[in-house]
């Protein structure tokens, strides 16, 4: 009978292949167990079609009124006469926005 306190080297070498043994076994279940389980779905993302306005914007950014793209001309013509009509400089600026 071997006391607790004094293991031979062959038992030491059991005992830890045992414990390695069931570490493994449980790092197997854990796997299978994040396998098995499912994943939550991913919602597909609606694609919004976006279209290019021009906007007419005062020196804060404000936007003081926005056309559509083919009439940048008209944009470039209100900016000029804002900029001339108020002494400060308003500007022309390309924005995204959704399409209706």
């Amino acid at each position: 009978m071997v006391c607790m306190g004094h293991m031979s080297n062959r038992e030491r070498i059991a005992r830890a292949a045992e414990e390695a043994r069931l570490a493994d076994k449980e790092k197997v279940a854990k796997k299978e167990a994040k396998a098995s389980s499912p994943k939550p779905t991913k919602r597909a993302v609606k694609t919004v079609r976006m279209k290019v306005v021009w906007e007419v914007c005062s020196p804060t950014g404000a936007v003081v009124k926005a056309f559509s793209y083919p009439d940048r001309a008209a944009a470039d013509t209100l900016n000029q006469e804002l900029t001339r009509s108020t002494g400060r400089t308003h500007m022309v600026r390309g924005t995204k926005v959704p399409m209706e």
